[in-house]
């Protein structure tokens, strides 16, 4: 059984919604994945911290900052304080559980910044959006919410991509127009699909 089929996953109408509701034993496995990638971090940065020797810093310096990275006091101090290396874990994996509730955005919804909820499910080993681009998943989160206009349902959504036609489009978007048509036929594919998996009955 993977981590997709053993999670409690709770479908939304609007995919970019979907929840991961984790329990205690999901909790704690993402307390160590967030860990490990915190140490993993550290190990760049002794990395990257040596590899400059000569580059600016000197042997001393760069040693110096390589040994402060890869601080071992406090990768085993137990303390909880938020100052602590776990005390840290702790923050990242509570900011993670909450992202797992709310919606997608970020670089995979065409926002020019992380999505901390991709960033919690890449960590857990699943992938709500799998097979979803981003130009995709920008026309669908935009179809379920138009500006000024009431939320679409997910039946809505299909037929308004289904017949996708961009409104009011500038003179510089112009030559755009068949890229945007090509993705919302995907989204309206893979938006299919989807509702087959996830909102049909047996």
């Amino acid at each position: 059984m993977n981590q997709l089929q053993r999670m409690k996953i709770v479908w939304n109408p609007n995919p970019l919604l979907t929840v991961v509701e984790l329990d205690d034993f999901d909790k704690r496995l993402l307390w160590h994945k967030v860990k490990i990638k915190e140490l993993e971090e550290r190990i760049i940065s002794a990395h990257v911290d040596l590899a400059d020797i000569g580059k600016g810093r000197s042997l001393e310096e760069s040693v110096a900052q390589a040994i402060r990275s890869l601080d071992v006091n406090r990768v085993f101090d137990e303390g909880k304080g938020k100052n602590s290396f776990n005390g840290r874990v702790d923050h990242l994996t509570a900011e993670y559980t909450k992202e797992l509730t709310l919606g997608h955005i970020g670089d995979c919804t065409c926002v020019p910044c992380s999505c901390l909820k991709c960033h919690a499910e890449n960590l857990l080993g699943i992938d709500t959006l799998a097979g979803l681009g981003k130009h995709e998943a920008a026309k669908i989160g935009g179809a379920f919410a138009p500006e000024n206009k009431p939320a679409r349902t997910l039946s809505e959504v299909i037929a308004y991509l289904a017949d996708y036609e961009s409104q009011d489009v500038p003179d510089w978007g112009l030559p755009h127009v068949p890229r945007w048509r090509e993705e919302a036929k995907r989204a309206h594919e893979w938006l299919v699909a989807y509702q087959r998996e996830h909102f049909t009955g047996p």
